[in-house]
């Protein structure tokens, strides 16, 4: 029986350091490692939002000259067909924006704009499909269709300075973002 006890008491004492001390360690390491993860979510979350900033942009700035056209157009009595506005951008990266933004005030600007986008899209086309394709039956009152070409005009040179605006106020925001990376990488 003495053997027994003579290898008992080491084997004892070294699982009992053991434990003592890889319990400890063994929840630093955990620590560490969910810490890092935490960070490598945080960039990508960072990453897909300035993404969708730089789709917004674009898809803006696009907008800006398609709506110039468009404008131009209407004053002078002619309707495009079938413009070619970034009409579904927002549906498609609006959410990566939503769920991240602090700004309620920008989302709902971007979340308007977008609607008329839609709007200005639909009646470009019923005014195309009235007065040149003729698909549908014209509006037989000239001072109805006027109102027409004059709200086409009037949509498409507000939404251009509204698209402006939003540039401004989402590269605002891409930079803000960007100085708040210089900050937090820095610590």
């Amino acid at each position: 029986m003495s053997a027994f006890f003579d290898a008992f008491w080491p084997n004892l004492a070294a699982t009992l350091v053991g434990i003592v001390l890889g319990a400890p360690i063994a929840l630093a390491i955990n620590q560490r490692m969910l810490s890092k993860q935490r960070r490598l979510q945080a960039d990508d979350a960072r990453a897909q939002i300035k993404d969708a900033i730089d789709v917004l942009v674009s898809a803006c700035k696009y907008n800006i000259g398609v709506l110039k056209v468009i404008c131009g157009e209407a004053l002078a009595g002619r309707a495009m067909h079938s413009p070619d506005l970034r009409v579904t951008t927002w549906d498609a990266v609006g959410q990566i924006l939503c769920a991240s933004s602090s700004n309620p005030e920008l989302l709902q600007m971007l979340s308007h704009h977008w609607l008329r986008l839609q709007r200005l899209q639909v009646l470009s086309d019923e005014i195309f499909a009235r007065e040149v394709a003729k698909s549908l039956p014209p509006i037989e009152d000239q001072s109805i269709m006027l109102e027409f070409w004059r709200v086409l005009h009037d949509n498409s040179l507000s939404l251009s300075a509204h698209a402006e605006e939003a540039v401004k106020k989402l590269e605002m925001l891409r930079k803000s973002m960007v100085d708040l990376d210089g900050t937090t990488s820095s610590r």
